[in-house]
């Protein structure tokens, strides 16, 4: 009997096909390179892979984190890939795919794991563009500065809050792309929940910008949008104020000064610079 490994190696036995699972929050696709729609066993589950023309571009191995990404083809009538053209939520979609066999279909191998960085359409086709999982390992993570401005993330690390304690609940009563009103909102001052953070369900939005009633995020909610279609009265979200990462801010918004991360002392001169700092 041919094992993976023989089909792998041989010229001959070796007709290889490709599973291609794309994972967002507890979303998953599941498509396949085979002439027909494939059904297999996950955790004890039958799932059905579905036939697509997708295809993926070369895999290459290199120690230079922009050569890891893989850019994959759908035609453009792919209702998958049309999907990707529109505003995603704050959540990763990752892809893995598998390489298997014609000689041993039931056997497979994850041949390439990342995440979908975004897609355009070109001439007849689609194009995403994926980031291999190990670009983000290599890549250079944020160190610590020493800086006048607070240092942490808000609600996160050394900040030390619990976003839990400060949502307030609100109802979203209109949706235009990334705005929206929220008249809850206005119970606050203007730019009170700037740089905070919209919650609907398990999705968040990254809230730019705070004027009255009205509330700027940074990208598009689909679901948001879809769920006030259906429920025009308003749709129920929670809502967190952010922060400018000042002093002042820290300690009468939040009463979290012990944990600030900045260096409002920081002499406004350098003492090194060769000019009396008197």
């Amino acid at each position: 009997m041919t094992t993976y490994a023989e089909a792998e190696s041989s010229v001959q036995a070796g007709q290889p096909f490709y599973l291609y699972q794309f994972t967002c929050g507890e979303q998953v696709w599941r498509f396949t390179s085979r002439a027909a729609d494939w059904t297999t066993t996950v955790d004890g589950a039958a799932v059905v892979w579905t036939a697509s023309a997708l295809a993926h571009g070369e895999i290459t191995l290199s120690s230079q984190v922009e050569r890891g990404s893989l850019s994959l083809t759908f035609p453009l009538s792919d209702a998958f890939a049309l999907s990707l053209l529109r505003p995603t939520s704050s959540k990763y979609m990752v892809l893995t795919i598998f390489r298997g066999h014609e000689a041993v279909p039931d056997t497979t191998v994850v041949h390439w794991k990342g995440r979908v960085m975004g897609a355009e359409s070109e001439g007849r086709t689609i194009v995403a563009t994926c980031e291999s999982l190990y670009a983000t390992i290599r890549r250079q993570g944020c160190r610590a500065k020493y800086q006048s401005l607070c240092r942490h993330i808000l609600y996160r690390g050394g900040c030390g809050l619990d976003i839990a304690e400060f949502y307030t609940t609100a109802t979203v009563t209109a949706v235009s792309g990334a705005a929206l009103t929220v008249p809850g909102a206005a119970d606050q001052a203007d730019g009170w929940f700037a740089a905070g953070v919209l919650k609907y369900g398990t999705e968040y939005g990254f809230i730019l910008t705070h004027s009255g009633s009205a509330l700027g995020l940074g990208a598009a909610m689909p679901s948001l949008v879809e769920a006030l279609a259906a429920t025009p009265a308003g749709v129920e979200v929670q809502i967190a104020p952010g922060c400018d990462l000042r002093e002042t801010t820290c300690e009468t918004r939040f009463a979290n000064l012990l944990n600030y991360g900045g260096f409002t002392r920081i002499p406004g001169r350098n003492p090194f610079g060769g000019s009396s700092i008197v």
